[in-house]
């Protein structure tokens, strides 16, 4: 009788071929002996030579914190200004770093308010360095700029409210008057980026930037962006433990999305700006691994609530008049909101008030902290 097509009897050569092929199959599923065995992963070294831009209102001042305890902690060289900020709005010198010199060496950790200058910052950082910084949706960061700067920015200023700045801005900003840096296109200029610029020249500049930063992180996604950050300096897991700085009061406002398509199209280097990191930290993100992310997000907040609750009386944040020590009391700006600080819980042990008090201390006293610890009494000279 013939078998039916398709079923015709197999030669002992052909089953014995079809018994190989089927066993190797099955070995590699199981991970056998035929099995390429992939190459272990080799451990990351934790980085000491970093450089974070602190730009403006982004939430960069916990980040300070953050750097500043890691710093102390390890013994490491910080680039401190001669006062609290390196000259700025001009340019970042190498001469504005106390210490600096011939034979003074470079530093480890550079965190402080500058006006980005690669090749000045080159002078001072080892060739290693690992860059990072923040961003914001200018969408809000303006309102918060407004609201902080009033003092500062004359183009604020003179402005009876928001509305009124966004109903016609040209009407009270003029370019090039000391102080209204802060008033349009804050983040492109804490960069250092050109202004004017040629509108087709902005993708060629901010894929430059890039290369030196080689990852901005976004404040409105702040405990996605210190996963990020842990992941790329290899750092353990409580260097990213903080508590939230500068957060403002009652005096926040909620921003209408109108508001917030003005204060886009108005700052629109900063939205480019904004909108390129954006996809940068996203992508990363992906590369990084969402369910992963959200994973370590999690333990962050987690961590977070275990320590606020040990170490600040309240639980959280409370205005700068309720605080008792007063180098916890965070900077207020003149004629602007009301900021936020930390006061700790009584009776923590010495050990637990170190932590607390380290991770509750405001930038410019843990500045001068560090200044003490590096170089002894406090100078004065230089801006």
């Amino acid at each position: 009788m013939k078998a039916p097509p398709g079923c015709r009897r197999l030669s002992p050569l052909g089953v014995a071929l079809g018994l190989c092929v089927t066993l190797g199959f099955t070995l590699g599923l199981l991970g056998g002996p035929f099995r390429r065995r992939s190459t272990p992963s080799v451990p990351c070294r934790p980085r000491s030579h970093v450089l974070f831009l602190k730009t403006h209102k982004t939430g960069g001042s916990s980040l300070v914190n953050l750097l500043s305890r890691f710093g102390e902690s390890r013994g490491l060289r910080f680039a401190l200004p001669h006062r609290y900020q390196f000259g700025y709005p001009a340019p970042f010198r190498a001469e504005r770093v106390r210490g600096f010199g011939p034979r003074g060496g470079k530093f480890d950790l550079l965190c402080h308010h500058m006006r980005f200058y690669l090749p000045e910052v080159q002078r001072v950082m080892p060739n290693d360095t690992f860059f990072f910084s923040i961003v914001r949706d200018p969408g809000t960061l303006g309102e918060s700029a407004f609201s902080y700067f009033r003092g500062a920015a004359p183009a604020f200023r003179l402005s009876p409210s928001l509305d009124a700045f966004l109903a016609s801005p040209s009407r009270f900003f003029r370019p090039g008057i000391r102080g209204n840096h802060y008033a349009k296109n804050l983040q492109w200029f804490d960069f250092g980026l050109p202004d004017p610029v040629d509108p087709k020249k902005i993708p060629e500049i901010l894929q430059n930037l890039e290369k030196i930063f080689p990852l901005v992180l976004l404040a409105e996604n702040f405990d996605e962006s210190l996963v990020l950050l842990r992941d790329r300096l290899c750092w353990p897991r409580d260097s990213v433990d903080l508590f939230p700085h500068n957060s403002r009061g009652e005096s926040r406002k909620k921003i209408s999305q109108e508001q917030m398509r003005k204060l886009r199209a108005w700052n629109s280097l900063d939205w480019a700006l904004y909108s390129h990191f954006n996809r940068s930290f996203w992508r990363q993100a992906r590369e990084f691994g969402i369910q992963k992310l959200r994973r370590e997000v999690e333990e962050i907040r987690r961590r977070r609530e275990f320590l606020a609750g040990k170490c600040l009386r309240g639980g959280g944040p409370v205005p700068a008049q309720a605080i008792p020590d007063g180098n916890l009391r965070p900077f207020q700006p003149p004629g602007g909101e009301k900021i936020l600080g930390f006061a700790l819980r009584e009776g923590l042990s010495p050990q637990d008030r170190e932590l607390c008090g380290r991770m509750a201390l405001p930038e410019l006293p843990y500045k001068d902290l560090l200044e003490r610890k590096q170089f002894g009494a406090k100078n004065e000279s230089l801006g």
